[in-house]
């Protein structure tokens, strides 16, 4: 009976350790997944829609294409400066991400495209992530952005002044996670083409934040 009652109790501890244990183990993963951040600089993008898009203000909406990038002055993820890095992308909200980097080390580089990958995967799936020439100049909505010289991305913006004609239309509080203030622009032209994804924008929305400062975990 001794043996028994022995056996029933290994058994029992055994099978408590495998459905205690995996548990464990899982929410230890997802607790290691969020990194936290700190960027510093210049936002902005340009999409398909004739009207505003609601995807930075309100939530992501099928139906749209767009591009974007970012030029960061100061900033931080996984522990490595991103001072310097630029980082470009193409999507079509709700399906696909493509991501690009210009970095000015192979760690910077590792850094910036993991923090792309776990910011723009709200985007949808993230497809790839690449090491790019991006350029990005101009300020106050006036932006001219290229990757790898424009062969494969390329984008022109202006700003959308409001009533006083002199200011951007601004919004304000919004869901975009580094961007809860965003003023309003106009893509003048726009092209991407890499693979199977391409795509051209005229004279559609845009977006832009030159003073761009957000920090926290993802």
């Amino acid at each position: 009976m001794r043996t028994s009652f022995r056996w029933m109790l290994s058994v029992v501890a055994t099978t408590l350790l495998l459905g205690v244990l995996p548990t464990f183990g899982t929410r230890s993963a997802t607790a290691a997944e969020k990194q936290d951040y700190t960027v510093v600089g210049e936002y902005v993008e340009g999409c398909s829609c004739t009207g505003v898009c609601p995807c930075e203000l309100t939530g992501v909406k099928m139906g749209c294409l767009g591009v974007g990038a970012m030029k960061l002055t100061s900033g931080s993820y996984m522990g490595v400066d991103l001072s310097g890095a630029k980082i470009a992308y193409a999507t079509m909200p709700g399906s696909w991400v493509r991501v690009y980097v210009d970095a000015s080390s192979p760690e910077q580089s590792k850094a910036a495209k993991a923090f792309a990958r776990a910011v723009y995967t709200a985007f949808g799936k993230v497809e790839a992530a690449k090491d790019a020439k991006i350029s990005m100049s101009g300020t106050g909505g006036r932006y001219q952005v290229t990757v790898n010289g424009g062969r494969t991305m390329r984008l022109s913006t202006v700003p959308v002044l409001g009533g006083d004609k002199t200011t951007p239309i601004t919004h304000t509080n919004t869901k975009d996670l580094l961007n809860h203030t965003m003023m309003q622009g106009k893509t003048v032209s726009g092209s991407y083409h890499d693979g199977p994804r391409s795509m051209t924008l005229k004279g559609s929305n845009s977006y832009f934040n030159d003073k761009m400062d957000s920090s926290g975990q993802v």
